[in-house]
């Protein structure tokens, strides 16, 4: 008999609990409701849950803070939703930026909630997502680019954490940088604007048949996949997901391999599920290298723990630390930064 998943529902208003329960029991899902962060945490101390809906705005400890102390005190991480009336761009990217995985805005849509809910349940699984990364073949190349190409990789807690990497990187660089944050088109737009600050190198949205300067930052858009092509250009697909999101690293990873064999680098940073994972074993596989965030210090541990459990890594570092490591590839590949 399959396992009833539990959904803990943190909402101090009462018309909008009894409607969130009712829904989701219609659906099958075994639900408990607590009306404030307190007791939200309190019970998740107590008993293990699936996901979490919490509102924001809530007495003694509100949605931010109960998603702070989930994310520093409950094992296994439930997959967090941020179900809030506060719809302001800056309300949605604090509410990211503080370690919700997802966030709705109310009055909600039921079937994107219910959506969202199967997504985050597929990425806790950690299952793995057939793809086509499972047959791609690389192709050496005769002659490859005059810099490396670096991919990133990250979910819920990236844009803190991709803010400490970029800021760490070097003014004269000899690579790109290739950044997929899961996230909608509203935050991944937010976020590029974000780095633009935080960064002396040139950060870009991403954009079909733009070409790829050494030096630069490029930001894949949300709802699309972001691919590398053999010319140095840039596009965008809405092809199916992969690992259950859209974009997904693993597109990416698999073209960076294809047009920089060995002068590719994946990077892969905190995530839930395994995004990432499969395309940085075709990385490897063409003499590039792998490197991982210390999933001890990562907010969601589970993507760099996939690439361990995989035994392709080779460095497992803090966040900070990455960028020389990056510096130190390059010079002992013999291109000057």
């Amino acid at each position: 008999m399959e396992k009833q998943v539990k959904i803990l529902v943190v909402e101090d208003e009462i018309t909008s609990t009894i409607f969130l329960k009712r829904l989701l029991i219609k659906n099958n899902y075994d639900v408990k409701v607590t009306y404030n962060g307190l007791e939200g945490i309190k019970e998740l101390e107590l008993n293990k849950y699936d996901v979490v809906l919490t509102d924001w705005m809530m007495p003694q400890v509100d949605g931010i803070e109960l998603i702070r102390r989930i994310r520093e005190n409950i094992q296994p991480l439930p997959y967090i939703i941020m179900l809030t009336a506060l719809s302001s761009e800056g309300a949605k990217q604090h509410s990211i930026s503080s370690g919700a995985d997802d966030y709705l805005a109310k009055p909600k849509e039921i079937n994107e909630l219910l959506e969202k809910i199967q997504v985050g349940l597929k990425k806790l699984s950690n299952q793995v997502d057939e793809n086509s990364t499972k047959n791609f073949k690389v192709k050496k190349r005769s002659k490859l680019p005059g810099f490396f190409g670096i991919g990133i990789a990250t979910s819920t807690g990236g844009p803190q954490t991709i803010v400490e990497f970029i800021s760490k990187l070097s003014k004269d660089t000899a690579a790109s940088y290739f950044i997929v944050q899961h996230g909608p088109p509203w935050m991944i737009e937010t976020f590029t604007n974000r780095l633009k600050n935080e960064t002396n190198l040139k950060v870009n949205l991403a954009e079909n048949g733009i070409s790829v300067k050494q030096g630069n930052i490029y930001i894949c858009p949300g709802d699309l996949h972001l691919i590398v092509n053999s010319d140095l250009t840039l596009s965008l697909q809405d092809s199916p997901k992969e690992n259950f999101v859209r974009p997904s690293a693993d597109p990416l990873f698999r073209s960076l391999a294809q047009v920089f064999n060995e002068r590719s680098i994946a990077v892969i940073l905190t995530g839930l599920g395994r995004d990432g994972s499969a395309g940085a074993s075709i990385i490897k596989s063409t003499g590039g290298k792998v490197i991982v965030q210390n999933p001890d210090s990562a907010i969601a541990p589970s993507m760099p723990r996939s690439v361990i459990e995989e035994g392709i890594q080779d460095y497992i570092l803090q966040v900070n630390k990455i960028p020389s490591i990056c510096e130190a590839i390059i010079k002992d590949a013999g291109i000057k930064l």
